[in-house]
């Protein structure tokens, strides 16, 4: 286990020295939306001081995977504006099994993005207790990286409604 974390960690600092080298693009002009980013490719300026929800509509660790690649492909792109505030993603339902220690290997792939993304403070990671619960686990036997909140869909309804989020 400990062995693990130490290359885990040793991978986050590899990532963060080859991301250091390549300054990120910034661009002028301000985004013209009143919505939601759905697409990927959305060609968009750099984006203001806006909160930013992942929509996970799927349940689905593919799902999941998906939105963090969209994150890491605005942060390489520059699309994140200095101060925003990370990008929320608020994990509730069955796909929370992604992100207990015990599942690492199953999901290394999805789990080692969401921690690089989160130390880089690109993406914070929120995980419901209700459905850790109800899967069987303790909050303890979650990813140190990962945030936990009571109830995922009242953070994603406070979130929007409340915080005035937009969805990616």
């Amino acid at each position: 286990m400990l062995r693990s974390l130490a290359i885990l960690f040793a991978g986050l600092l590899l990532s963060s020295a080859v991301l250091a080298e390549v300054p990120p693009k910034r661009f002028d002009v301000k985004p013209k939306h009143s919505g939601s980013f759905d697409a990927p490719g959305v060609v968009a300026a750099e984006l203001d001081e806006q909160g930013y929800l992942a929509r996970i509509d799927l349940n689905s660790p593919s799902d999941v995977e998906s939105a963090l690649l969209r994150a890491e492909s605005w942060f390489r792109s520059g699309k994140l504006a200095s101060g925003q505030p990370p990008l929320a993603f608020v994990i509730h339902g069955p796909e929370v099994a992604i992100f207990f220690r015990e599942n690492y290997e199953k999901y290394r792939p999805i789990v080692d993005l969401a921690a690089k993304l989160s130390a880089f403070e690109v993406v914070n990671v929120r995980v419901c207790e209700s459905s850790t619960s109800d899967l069987g686990h303790a909050v303890g036997h979650l990813q140190p990286f990962v945030d936990t909140v009571p109830f995922g869909p009242a953070e994603i309804e406070r979130l929007v409604n409340e915080e005035k989020y937009l969805y990616f």
